[in-house]
């Protein structure tokens, strides 16, 4: 329930011999206990009336709603119609959520005294509590006009009006409240987060800038005003905003990790660095750590995130640290770094233990410490042997270690033991990675005839035939498995740009891919595919944007770095075209699974040679 409580200050009553039988009525006393300087509240009838109401109070705040209204009849029976009295034994009920007795307690008290405010004010709450909205409508009105200088009829009104979808309204009375009290932000304020809690951001910036001009240390009316600036893309008022709150309280952690997160999208590097090392200063809890480097991670700073993490970690024991650390490693193509990152993960971690075990695994295989990482998926496998991506992991290792016949056994014993087409798909890829298509082709196309309406073995053979140079049948299973599921974003996208590879039909090719971002946005292979369809078509403005965005995405995936590095090359920008075809070889070097094709390392060599001969003339 939403009750603004008529609060009253509660005291301690010393009893420190009997008080003598009727003493007289100290009005001074009674008007500082209650904490109000309304005469009406000052009326008590008797000394017993006012020893009832001050114990009525304390039990209120003790949370004994059944025990103060028992006080309050007390006080009531020597004291009969004290509005004062009776509003504070609505205010009781209310609590109690009885509503109806707090209606009558209150009618009793309007009856007694019409022009008691806060009687009038607390029936405005109850009725619209009730659903009768008309009624507390007129109630908080009177209130109003009663107390023209108190914002709790005002407040209470607008919200009633923002309640039944009159917003307009609720804003003419945060006004009306602003006229009677000139400077004062608290309806502005309110108004203005609810608002924004409601997603109604142009209302929000209108009533929060009026907050905030009247009160400039406003905190969280900057971080509201912040919030919606940067959801519009407004980001130098953001920054201002964010900076706002900051000159109120240098150290809220939530603020400075927004207000570097704004800087990193503006590509503003070094203020986003100024941001966090102040966040990290405050504390040295994992979880901030962990918060920060994420933040750099999204913007594809990857050093940065590292050096994050690595210091943390050197400061705390927190496993994730370490887990995360060697997951940015991987990703930095530092797999020893890694290794020793994940080796830190201890088996108090629980499931994270068994991961960061995994990672090490094929960190140590990508470095070529073949026999610890064979020795550890041993392990590994023999706790879980039931799972498949394991046994796959394992035999991509003993394939680096130079042991194929080791890997394809492992493989088809899994695929034999629990059928399934991720099982045979991994053999088939198996098949691929060591030049044998036409076994690839073989595998699929016996699995296809147990499972005819498959969509992942249907487009595995699709990708098969279309590395084997088959380009129509490649089409007709990708169609196959469009017709299976028109919405498989995967297919959509490898037609589209096979399409466009061969010059087929760029409008087709377009409609498809853009079809397979509709289904999954902002994934890089996709956004790849389009920029290659632009590049095929001749738009290479179109092109070199679309597939800068996809290396923002995935970057260091070295077939759109070719692809970026042919884009750069095509409009003569041959020194960013030429560190485009070197990422790229130095991905393939650390691992050759990224190539496209067989012969994608012998073609990058190929291009890079004649663009260091056209830049050398």
């Amino acid at each position: 329930m939403r009750w603004a409580v008529l609060t009253v200050v509660a005291v301690s009553l010393a009893w420190a011999a009997p008080p003598p039988k009727r003493p007289a009525v100290d009005l001074q006393a009674m008007r500082e206990a209650m904490g109000s300087n309304d005469p009406d509240a000052e009326r008590f009838s008797s000394a017993a009336s006012y020893a009832h109401f001050l114990n009525s109070r304390i039990r209120h705040h003790s949370g004994d709603h059944r025990g103060a209204l028992d006080e309050l009849r007390l006080a009531l029976a020597s004291d009969d119609g004290n509005p004062y009295l009776l509003t504070s034994m609505a205010e009781e009920y209310a609590r109690l959520d009885e509503l109806d007795r707090a209606e009558a307690a209150l009618q009793k008290a309007i009856d007694k005294k019409p022009d008691y405010a806060p009687a009038q004010l607390l029936m405005g709450r109850v009725l619209y509590e009730s659903q009768r909205v008309t009624r507390a409508r007129t109630h908080l009105q009177r209130a109003i006009r009663l107390r023209p200088k108190d914002p709790d009829g005002y407040l209470m009104l607008a919200q009633l009006w923002l309640d039944q979808g009159r917003p307009d309204d609720a804003m003419k009375v945060v006004e009306q409240l602003g006229d009677a009290l000139p400077g004062e932000p608290i309806g502005f304020r309110k108004l203005g987060l609810s608002f924004a809690e409601r997603g109604d951001a142009t209302r929000a910036e209108k009533m929060l800038v009026r907050a905030v001009e009247r009160d400039p240390g406003d905190e969280e009316a900057w971080v509201a005003l912040a919030q919606i600036y940067e959801s519009s893309d407004r980001f130098a008022k953001a920054e201002e905003a964010w900076n706002e709150a900051l000159l109120r309280d240098a150290e809220n952690r939530d603020v400075l990790l927004a207000a570097g997160r704004l800087a990193l999208r503006r590509d503003q590097l070094a203020s986003a660095k100024g941001y966090f090392d102040q966040l990290l200063s405050l504390s040295r809890d994992a979880e901030l750590a962990v918060k920060v480097a994420f933040s750099y991670l999204a913007t594809r700073h990857l050093d940065e995130a590292a050096e994050v993490l690595e210091t943390a970690r050197a400061e705390g024991t927190e496993p994730r640290l370490h887990f995360y650390a060697g997951l940015v490693q991987e990703r930095l193509r530092r797999p020893l770094k890694a290794a020793e990152a994940y080796a830190m993960v201890g088996r108090e971690a629980g499931e994270l233990f068994h991961e960061a075990r995994l990672h090490r695994a094929s960190a140590l295989s990508l470095a070529g410490q073949h026999r610890a990482a064979l020795d550890l998926f041993a392990q590994l496998v023999n706790e879980r042997p039931e799972s498949a991506a394991l046994t796959e992991s394992f035999a991509r290792a003993h394939e680096r270690a130079g042991q194929p016949k080791e890997a394809e056994r492992l493989l088809l014993a899994a695929a034999e033991s629990k059928p399934s087409s991720d099982r045979v798909e991994a053999v088939a890829s198996f098949y691929e990675r060591q030049g044998r298509l036409a076994d690839a082709v073989s595998l699929l196309t016996q699995a296809l005839k147990k499972r005819p309406r498959d969509e992942l073995l249907l487009f595995s053979l699709g990708a098969v035939y279309s590395r084997h140079g088959e380009a129509q049948k490649s089409q007709e299973k990708m169609r196959a498995v469009l017709e299976l599921n028109p919405d498989n974003a995967n297919a959509l996208n490898f037609l589209g740009y096979t399409l466009a590879d061969r010059g087929a039909d760029f409008d087709e090719a377009e409609r498809l891919v853009l079809r397979a971002l509709e289904l999954k946005p902002d994934t890089g292979a996709f956004l790849d595919s389009l920029g290659w369809v632009y590049f095929r078509r001749g738009d290479l403005a179109k092109a070199v944007a679309t597939l800068e965005r996809a290396m923002a995405l995935s970057p260091g995936e070295p077939t759109i770095a070719e692809h970026l590095g042919d884009a750069y090359a095509k409009v003569s920008r041959t020194v960013d075209a030429v560190a485009q075809y070197r990422s790229a070889l130095e991905a393939l070097a650390f691992d050759p699974d990224l190539a496209e094709t067989r012969e994608q390392k012998v073609g990058l060599e190929k291009k890079l040679k004649r663009m260091q001969v056209g830049t050398d003339r």
